[in-house]
């Protein structure tokens, strides 16, 4: 499909399932893509090139941008997506989960969390994955996504830190954040604690979703 085709059926998705949705307590809120971003000039598919193994969770909202800025194309696909789950449902939240890439880049801005560009989205939802040692350069890369509203730390594993630096990452990000989202692959504490032979990722997972569940928000300093 082109982008108007594409778009439409984004848009036609999200209609129906608010729609279902719009009366469940069950629901936080419609996350619109995960990880969505721009290109920059004309590209031939809507996937990036890189995947994490089989999987690729990193998606192109146009491929066609046409001489438009990214800003402009952004925030066009926000309102569409938006306007179509406010037709079925006022009641619940609306997010987009973003890549940080203030943390490849220091100076970059966001740009699904610019303020004019996420004007109807109802809170930030940014994904964080520290590297080891870089702690302090992740909590300086979440201070751009303190754009006034409410800012949920979405997705957040210790895949390429420890859990201590991943706990010193939580209470640094304490003054600006208002929730914290463990990445979850789906099996309980006490699954993994039956699992016959457990790799070693099974054992750092278990681990982690022990401290998480532990971690209360009085305890975040």
């Amino acid at each position: 499909m082109d982008e108007e085709g594409r778009w439409a059926v984004q848009a036609t998705f999200w209609k129906h399932v608010a729609r279902v949705c719009a009366s469940s307590p069950g629901v936080f809120c419609y996350d619109l893509m995960n990880e969505p971003i721009v290109p920059g000039e004309a590209t031939d598919d809507w996937l990036t090139p890189e995947g994490l193994g089989d999987f690729f969770f990193v998606q192109k909202i146009t491929r066609t941008p046409n001489g438009r800025k990214s800003h402009e194309i952004a925030k066009a696909w926000i309102d569409r997506m938006v306007a179509a789950i406010r037709s079925e449902d006022q009641r619940h939240l609306v997010t987009v989960g973003v890549i940080p890439w203030a943390m490849v880049w220091p100076n970059a801005k966001p740009l699904f969390y610019d303020p004019v560009v996420a004007e109807k989205l109802d809170f930030v939802s940014v994904h964080f994955y520290p590297e080891k040692g870089e702690v302090d350069k992740a909590l300086q890369a979440l201070k751009v996504y303190a754009i006034g509203k409410p800012l949920i730390i979405a997705e957040m594993f210790p895949m390429k830190c420890g859990i201590e630096e991943m706990d010193r990452f939580i209470d640094g990000s304490k003054p600006i954040t208002q929730g914290w989202i463990s990445f979850y692959w789906g099996k309980t504490i006490e699954e993994y604690a039956k699992m016959p032979s457990p790799t070693i990722g099974d054992a750092v997972t278990k681990k982690w979703l022990e401290y998480f569940k532990s971690k209360r928000m009085d305890q975040i300093k």
